[in-house]
């Protein structure tokens, strides 16, 4: 499971305990690349607007819901959390660049699930995780693009989605 979303799930929290369900929401995005699971609904929570807030330092704590479509039974599951950031030393600001999310890479999520792995084709997984985002993430310019990617140990992406974040 390629942890790829960067964790827009991961940058959208401010500071209070509300949590919006973010998976309808304009900006959010599937990654265009084949996914054996369906996502049901994303939750973050410390967020009460979209997009949401992400405050360098703090953390934030994402709910992912999504049911395996394939007929294999999934041992192992991982994440990789990743920004598309805009930074004013490199392309001079104008293009975005994709950064892992320290400590995000190749994260195993079975501790995460509920049901606890392995996870099955056709039930429904929730995964539970908070995410500090890095105070490197005040060098972003503007908004930032979250994106979370979960991969199975044959490598297959499991999902995959983008979402906006604003860096205060």
């Amino acid at each position: 499971m390629c942890g790829i979303v960067l964790m827009v799930v991961v940058m959208w929290w401010s500071s209070t305990s509300t949590a919006i369900r973010v998976d309808d929401k304009d900006g959010f995005v599937l990654c265009n690349v084949p996914q054996v699971a369906q996502i049901q609904e994303v939750e973050v929570k410390e967020c009460n607007k979209w997009p949401c807030v992400a405050q360098a330092g703090r953390s934030g704590t994402y709910k992912i819901t999504f049911t395996q479509q394939s007929d294999e039974v999934m041992f192992n599951i991982q994440s990789d959390i990743y920004a598309w950031v805009r930074l004013p030393f490199v392309h001079g600001g104008k293009r975005p660049v994709r950064v892992a999310i320290p400590g995000e890479k190749r994260k195993p999520l079975c501790r995460y699930a509920t049901p606890a792995c392995p996870v099955k084709p056709g039930v429904p997984t929730t995964i539970t995780k908070s995410v500090t985002i890095p105070l490197q993430a005040r060098m972003a310019q503007g908004n930032v693009l979250v994106e979370f990617i979960a991969t199975d140990e044959q490598d297959q992406v499991v999902i995959c989605f983008r979402a906006p974040v604003v860096v205060a």
